[in-house]
């Protein structure tokens, strides 16, 4: 007579009855459940811990007589089988085992790690697990003998303030990186959450975390697993500290999250972290593609700023820190001057977004106000004015520009307005207005009425971006 035994709802081999009566003297739960099988051929196991494989494990543990070979790559399984068919020897033998993990090799850790992934559903929450786990993850620091840098394509990357005995120990655990890239993203959650807990250095946490998503990016097979995999390492990178991964690492990140569409709230948290690092931004990092028929994303821009400022409230504020960026936004806003569906609201709103100390020239503001008004024709005097109530005339170089300043028709009426002729025109500006409006009279023609009436200044034709015919993007906008 065969009895069939059912675990987790695949048919095992059809063993011999005399089976069950093997395992109900070690098992106590087959001895409990063989009071039951009156007149039944089928015995069932659901959520048996490891399946079939556990399973045949622990039948040749009881056809040995209570004895079977335990290694790396079965202690797991054998603990986890033992546990649930209620083996008492076999649970006695699997726990004298872990105590001795800690005398382990690498590889051996590696081994057993991954029958905890298959286990990971049932040994999450495991003490035997959490001290595997806490035991593996204390040998990343033990020294040892590893392969060259050349065998690993993983490079450490970090910030200028990360310490350099952090950098090399980083480097030291590389190649153990390599060796965890099998991890599902479940159980890498928990070991990065394990190494927070133990107090690892978090550039070292950022590292592993950044090497195993650009790892393992390339082999998701679905958008669905690529954003799984990408919402998880901005939480994790959300516990650490902002200064422990490089501004790069943050905006590749924040590019891989636009190119997936990823949910708003995932894409907040990297803001969060590049606006405080705002100063370290260059130019190309802010232009990423807009909105609708924007070239590019000025709101993006606006609440990077605000994220900045408000480093001044929290943790300080340092003015070259902020001149920087102030620089950084001049430039910006000479690249989408030139949008003809930007908005004034949104011009303004750049222009006034940072204190007046962070910048000590207002030339390059003037320049991107000259070029807004050249590419927007069609607004009126109020508009044109409140245009230009952004810029500091206290910090319009006059030597460079003064000229050009009494040149630009759109300015003079903003100028008439505001009676800024005494900040204006002193004696260098009157000066070279008087030199130009001679130079003019003469190479008019006689009859001319009177000198004021000189003419026109036509601006150099300017650079504009079509928004629908953009040539080259920077890689955000990859």
């Amino acid at each position: 007579m065969t009895l069939i035994w059912l675990v987790n709802s695949e048919y095992t081999e059809k063993y011999p009855f005399f089976l069950q009566r093997i395992l109900s003297s070690y098992s106590n739960r087959v001895s409990k459940l063989s009071t039951k099988l009156t007149g039944y051929t089928k015995l069932k196991f659901n959520d048996f811990p490891g399946g079939a494989e556990s399973f045949e494990l622990i039948t040749r543990f009881c056809y040995n007589n209570g004895s079977i070979h335990i290694t790396p790559s079965n202690i797991f399984l054998l603990h986890c089988g033992c546990t649930f068919m209620e083996i008492p020897i076999m649970i006695t033998q699997t726990e004298l085992y872990l105590e001795g993990i800690h005398y382990l090799t690498w590889s051996e850790f590696v081994i057993g790690l991954k029958q905890c992934q298959i286990l990971f559903s049932t040994m999450n929450t495991h003490p035997c697990f959490q001290e595997f786990l806490k035991t593996l993850l204390g040998n990343l620091s033990l020294p040892s003998s590893y392969p060259s840098s050349n065998s690993s394509s993983f490079r450490f990357s970090s910030s200028d303030t990360t310490p350099k005995s952090s950098r090399s120990e980083t480097l030291l655990d590389c190649w153990k990186f390599d060796d965890l890239i099998f991890l599902e993203i479940d159980l890498f959650e928990k070991v990065i959450e394990s190494m927070i807990l133990l107090h690892f250095e978090h550039p070292r946490i950022c590292s592993f975390i950044f090497h195993y998503q650009k790892s393992k990016f390339f082999l998701c097979s679905s958008r669905d697993e690529k954003c799984k995999l990408s919402e998880t390492t901005i939480n994790l990178l959300s516990s650490l500290n902002g200064s422990s991964f490089s501004c790069r690492e943050l905006l590749d990140a924040y590019g891989t999250s636009l190119s997936l569409s990823m949910r708003t709230p995932e894409r907040l948290k990297l803001e969060a972290f590049l606006g405080s690092r705002l100063d370290e931004f260059r130019i190309d990092d802010l232009l990423v593609r807009g909105k609708k028929k924007l070239v590019f994303d000025v709101d993006l821009t606006l609440r990077l700023i605000k994220v900045f400022l408000l480093e001044r409230r929290v943790f300080g504020f340092f003015p070259h820190r902020a001149k920087k960026v102030g620089f950084l936004v001049d430039l910006f806003m000479i690249e989408v001057a030139v949008d003809p569906f930007l908005k004034p609201s949104k011009f303004i709103a750049l222009g006034m977004a940072l204190p007046d100390f962070s910048r000590e020239s207002h030339d390059r503001i003037y320049h991107a106000i000259d070029l807004y008004l050249q590419v927007h024709r069609g607004f009126n005097e109020d508009q044109c004015t409140k245009i230009w109530s952004i810029l500091d005339f206290n910090k319009v170089s006059t030597i460079t520009s003064g000229l050009h300043l009494v040149r630009n028709t759109n300015f003079l009426p903003f100028l008439k307005q505001n009676k800024f002729k005494t900040l204006l025109f002193h004696d260098f500006v009157f000066h070279k207005f008087h030199q130009y409006v001679k130079n003019t009279t003469k190479s008019e023609k006689p009859g001319a009425k009177g000198v004021l009436h000189a003419r026109r200044f036509t601006p150099k034709r300017s650079r504009i971006i079509e928004p629908c015919n953009v040539k080259s993007l920077p890689r955000l906008c990859h």
